[in-house]
């Protein structure tokens, strides 16, 4: 819990006339303790001060916050600010001690290390409110069932002071879970940042791209989706249409349209065949024709979709992409090599935003006329610059490729070189802007999925009075918009690499569910585990009907191992099936648990792809043969294309 330091203190004569008053005698609010700041000892007038004065206050919030500039390092070394140019003897010094930078590291240590304890416990209360509410089972079950009853549950405290519970199912669901969630888009966003940096130090061009529809409250998210981005195609029984392959054939949204369109895309040449009344044959040739996405070197992009919802425009999904252009192919985005980088001119630039705001618009109306967006804004200073708020583009090109370059191929000791730094933060921005979705939270009358589920845990499980808990809508509400999101995003890809992408930046994986899976289960793999202890699935299963898991993990902090069988026999269980275990027990455990999934993932993975090799290359189910007359003609085709090609 953030302490109240940052209120005024109420002044201590005050507090030490008021207690004289009513005779009230020594308390632990009125003991002497140490400050914070300075170290001296001083009275404290109420229970949550920890600092002897405002200066003190000020002082350690200054160093908590890093400088800026080099003045600003010197007024948080000194407390303050020089007067005038000149130096005099009242001048104070504008150099921090040692003493005074250890300070200031150990505090912007200590606060981010409490955000994230903060961001994990708040989405340990959403993924249990998950397991309640969700009508998927893998999310009912996640973080519950236990993955190899023989080995049981791991809890265990990291090199690096962290807790890591090992052992156990977990759903995957990017959409759905806080926990999975942040491990997966952690994981995505490091590739999306690998991939994007490899590309400005190559020479390319980077595009950030925000894409949405008019919506209101009337909207319903399902629809919203289909026309953005498309939907299974139903028979008219209600079943899906299935391919070859026996995958899910589906209908394009504005998005797929967006980069399959001819004007964008490009056509190939084309030979067309005819009959003449004669019984010759005649064809045309029509030639290729080069679309925008040559003229800006697009290669592909990375596309994030995301949905939150507001109390006065209802449901809000939109997508965040990040377009990889400046690149001279080979062939096609998707099956070609890059073979060159350029710079996209500006005129090739505007022709695209403004071919892709027309189609954006023109799609979008197509589905429903109330999804138009805007294509004009009169607001002042709008970051979309009077163009509307369908669509938004913003460049981010390299300042320095070739110390980028360097940066990337050598080993680093930790450090970028200054004239990369804003290659990196613009990288990093953008792979997290596109990616972290989990990471976001909105205040007021809007918040994103997630927060829906914290605001049921704070109604229903903390008993908050609603204008403390986060988000906003009763109870009821909140749990009718989590059933309406999961039926409409289940089955959907949150990110997705365009075909061919990722080999242009080197990069090997995939966008499937089990890369996903691997992210969540690996994120704890190569930690050095320095203690712990190994609960049984029925001890396990003691603690999480209990909501204990919290208790246990604040045991596992403070190496307090041998007090875990305590916890297990209060909640009804047995303190037997706790035991404590050594590092080197634990190294052993682990090692032995992931090379069992890992063997079982293996197993999936050739099954997987056993079945998606027969579907592709399983003969097809004969036609009937069709009238005389067709078959003769198509035989008179192919005689005269075989004659075409003897000449």
């Amino acid at each position: 819990m953030l302490s109240h330091d940052a209120g005024h203190p109420a002044p201590a004569a005050t507090a030490s006339s008021d207690a004289s008053r009513t005779g009230a005698s020594a308390s632990p609010v009125r003991a002497r303790i140490r400050c914070k700041n300075c170290g001296k000892r001083f009275t404290r007038s109420r229970a949550a001060q920890v600092f002897c004065g405002a200066n003190c206050r000020k002082r350690a919030a200054d160093a908590s916050t890093p400088p800026k500039t080099a003045s600003d390092l010197g007024k948080q070394a000194t407390g303050g600010g020089q007067l005038g140019k000149g130096v005099t003897e009242f001048s104070k010094s504008s150099e921090t001690t040692p003493d005074q930078r250890k300070r200031a590291a150990a505090a912007k240590q200590a606060a981010k290390a409490e955000a994230a304890a903060r961001a994990a416990r708040r989405r340990y209360q959403g993924r249990k409110v998950l397991n309640r509410v969700s009508a998927i089972d893998a999310c009912t079950g996640c973080g519950r069932r236990v993955l190899d009853p023989e080995t049981g549950v791991i809890y265990a405290r990291s090199s690096r002071g962290y807790v890591v519970t090992i052992g156990l199912v977990r759903c995957g669901r990017i959409w759905f879970c806080p926990e999975c969630s942040g491990a997966i888009r952690r994981g995505r966003t490091e590739e999306l940042k690998t991939g994007a940096l490899r590309w400005l130090a190559a020479g390319g061009t980077l595009a950030v791209l925000v894409l949405t529809a008019r919506h209101n409250r009337t909207h319903e998210l399902a629809r919203l989706g289909a026309a953005m981005w498309g939907e299974p195609l139903l028979d008219a029984a209600g079943a899906p249409v299935l391919d070859r392959s026996g995958k899910p054939r589906r209908a394009p949204g504005a998005y797929q349209r967006m980069l399959t369109a001819p004007q964008f895309y490009g056509r190939s040449e084309t030979v067309s065949w005819w009959e003449r009344k004669d019984g010759s044959f005649g064809h045309s040739v029509r030639a290729a024709e080069e679309g925008i996405r040559h003229r800006i070197g697009y290669a592909g992009m990375v596309r994030a979709s995301e949905v939150t919802r507001s109390l006065e425009n209802g449901w809000h999904p939109h997508t965040n992409g990040l377009v990889f252009l400046g690149g001279k192919l080979d062939g096609t985005p998707a099956n070609g090599e890059v073979v060159d980088y350029f710079e996209p001119g500006a005129k090739a630039l505007e022709e695209w935003e403004d071919w892709l705001r027309e189609l954006w618009t023109s799609e979008l109306a197509k589905a429903d006329p109330e999804f138009t967006p805007s294509t004009d804004c009169e607001t002042r200073d709008c970051k979309c610059e009077g163009k509307g708020h369908g669509v938004m583009i913003k460049l981010i090109t390299s300042a320095d490729d070739e110390a980028l370059i360097e940066y990337l191929t050598k080993v680093q000791d930790g450090k970028a070189p200054e004239s990369v730094r804003a290659d990196l933060d613009a990288a990093t921005g953008a792979a997290m802007e596109t990616t972290r979705a989990d990471s976001k939270t909105y205040k007021g009358h809007s918040m994103t999925p997630f927060q829906m589920l914290y605001r049921l845990h704070d109604l229903e499980v903390a008993k908050l009075l609603p204008s403390r808990a986060e988000g906003y809508g009763t109870a009821a509400q909140c749990r009718i918009w989590w059933a309406e999101y999961e039926t409409a995003m289940a089955g959907r890809r949150a990110i997705e690499w365009t075909r061919g992408l990722r080999g242009h930046v080197q990069l090997t994986g995939d966008d499937s569910e089990e890369t996903n899976l691997q992210f969540v289960y690996e994120q704890d793999k190569d930690q050095k585990l320095t203690g712990g202890v190994i609960l049984t699935a029925d001890a396990h299963e003691k603690v999480v009907d209990g909501d204990a898991e919290l208790h246990m993990q604040e045991v596992i902090k403070t190496e307090s191992y041998g007090a875990a069988p305590g916890v297990v026999a209060e909640l009804g269980g047995r303190a037997d099936h706790v035991r404590v275990v050594t590092a080197k027990e634990l190294a052993a455990v682990q090692a032995n648990l992931f090379e069992r999934l890992n063997a079982k993932t293996r197993k999936r993975t050739a099954e997987r792809r056993a079945a998606e090799w027969m579907a592709q290359y399983k003969p097809a189910k004969p036609r009937p043969p069709g009238p005389v007359e067709a078959v003769n003609l198509v035989a008179h085709i192919r005689t005269a294309r075989r004659e075409l090609t003897v000449r």
